[in-house]
């Protein structure tokens, strides 16, 4: 009850400045995302008992996100203090697999599932991120730079879940499929280093590298507790964005 109180109390305050950001006039824009995701070696646990390092396969990632920039131009312009022009908040909700397939490698957690099953699972994250940022290459269209490096970091709310499938062999009939799912919510941080490529003066590219970190603990039922401690996730994005 105390984690759900805080995960929502993180998501409402966040909200909250972003609300405030679009109140005070920022500069907004949209975009959608794409790229790889990978999972590094994650440490299985199951009721407390260790099996070691596993591998979850690499995915797509895709999402949406939205941004104000603290600028005097554009959308809702506001005479904000010139150094305000290096920060941004950014909000995005993204969408990616989580799959691990049954191993040979006695060191790895598939190595407990049957031969041919598969953990699937799925990882839907909210995430908030505060960017500092730094303008190249300024002109007549773009004030501002049509390079700018960038750094953000901040929380992320992750929905994640599992479900795995069990071949149960039988003499009489072809083989069955036990299954087992579980649910968990868990607060991650978010650290985000990238390139945003100013294309047109209402159009940008971004190139980022996020990495994302949390603990989840998916309660499994009859008793059983699967936990992945911790789940780093790298992830390779290509964003576009419209500045309005």
């Amino acid at each position: 009850m105390k984690k759900k109180t805080y995960v929502l109390g993180t998501a409402v305050l966040l909200a909250a400045l972003l609300a405030l950001a679009g109140v005070a006039q920022s500069a907004m824009w949209v975009g959608a995302e794409i790229g790889g995701n990978f999972v590094g070696s994650t440490k299985i646990e199951v009721n407390g008992l260790d099996f070691g390092s596993s591998n979850f396969s690499p995915s797509v990632i895709g999402g949406v996100t939205l941004g104000y920039d603290f600028v005097n131009t554009g959308f809702g312009a506001y005479a904000w203090p010139d150094w305000m022009k290096y920060f941004s908040v950014a909000t995005d909700f993204t969408y990616n697999r989580l799959a691990m397939n049954s191993s040979t490698d006695i060191n790895s957690f598939g190595s407990v599932l049957p031969v041919n099953s598969r953990l699937n699972g799925y990882a839907a994250v909210w995430t908030f991120l505060v960017m500092a940022h730094y303008g190249f290459l300024p002109d007549s269209e773009v004030p501002g730079g049509r390079i700018n490096p960038y750094i953000g970091v901040g929380p992320a709310i992750v929905f994640s879940g599992i479900d795995g499938t069990l071949p149960v062999p039988s003499r009489a009939a072809p083989p069955t499929n036990s299954r087992f799912s579980a649910h968990s919510t868990n607060v991650a941080l978010v650290v985000e280093p990238g390139i945003r490529w100013v294309a047109l003066k209402n159009v940008s590219i971004d190139t980022a590298f996020r990495w994302r970190y949390c603990s989840p603990s998916w309660d499994a039922g009859d008793n059983v507790t699967v936990k992945a401690n911790p789940l780093n996730q790298f992830s390779f994005l290509l964003r576009a964005n419209y500045h309005f």
